[in-house]
């Protein structure tokens, strides 16, 4: 397909591209240099994620709440943007080195390093600028998520009408407003729908094992789970690249029969 004269600017900088750029070199170099900061991003999130855990009591020697864990929802946004952000790092370098090459899961410094020698590749690839797109879009994300002023809000989910984050000061509180379109949300069915949208999550073991930690409140040990694969009582529901993928519901149904048996 001929490039028109309105494809001749980069869609990050606005800079004039030359024949066989998709994106300029100053839009290449913003990639980079948001990648650079994931390892540092992803630290800081990953010590957000793990505080905040709210637990009670529950009939069985479970544990319950009446509403998810605050960190529960800043998990899950995480997971969304980090999936988008692995999917490109994959996509480049299974279009530079052949497709059997593949980016693992949470190794950040990886991504970085992707992104950081294939800087030129990514100017010339025909899915740069969208790659570059997403990729600034997601790391923005991440970044207004570690931020402190956004750690005081709570991530609840989407509203039901447009779609929209709903943050809140106070996730006990019964309703809240969207930011966007004013549409007036129960909190509680914000939650409801966050945790369908955890239980159906596709992520590598580990991490679906965390999450279902905090869905159970309680700890589930790595070992036990690897024992649930080998004897055929968990199967992964998908795979990226090379990554097995498990159903979070999955896990947290046999962590509750387990418990229930004790």
């Amino acid at each position: 397909m001929t490039r028109t004269t309105i494809d001749q600017v980069c869609p990050v900088t606005g800079e004039p591209l030359i024949a066989g750029e998709y994106l300029s070199r100053g839009g290449a170099a913003r990639v980079r240099v948001a990648a650079s900061s994931l390892p540092a991003l992803m630290s800081d999130l990953a010590y957000a994620a793990s505080h905040g855990v709210r637990t009670g009591e529950q009939a069985g020697g479970g544990v319950q709440r009446s509403r998810p864990p605050v960190n529960l929802g800043l998990m899950l946004e995480v997971d969304e943007m980090t999936d988008s952000i692995l999917t490109w790092a994959t996509l480049l370098i299974s279009h530079v080195m052949g497709p059997s090459y593949w980016v693992r899961p949470g190794d950040w410094r990886m991504v970085a390093s992707v992104f950081a020698l294939y800087e030129d590749k990514l100017r010339h690839w025909s899915d740069g600028a969208q790659c570059a797109d997403e990729v600034l879009y997601s790391v923005k994300r991440l970044e207004r998520l570690a931020s402190p002023g956004r750690r005081r809000l709570v991530y609840i989910g989407s509203c039901s009408q447009c779609g929209a984050d709903l943050l809140v000061r106070d996730p006990e509180a019964e309703t809240v407003p969207c930011g966007e379109c004013g549409a007036v949300e129960s909190i509680g069915e914000a939650w409801d729908r966050l945790l369908v949208q955890a239980r159906e999550a596709l992520l590598p073991r580990t991490r679906a094992t965390r999450v279902a930690e905090i869905l159970t409140g309680s700890a589930i040990k790595d070992a036990t789970v690897r024992k649930w694969t080998q004897r055929c009582h968990l199967a992964p529901r998908a795979r990226r690249g090379g990554v097995r993928l498990y159903r979070v519901g999955d896990i947290e149904a046999l962590a509750a029969q387990a418990t229930r048996r004790l």
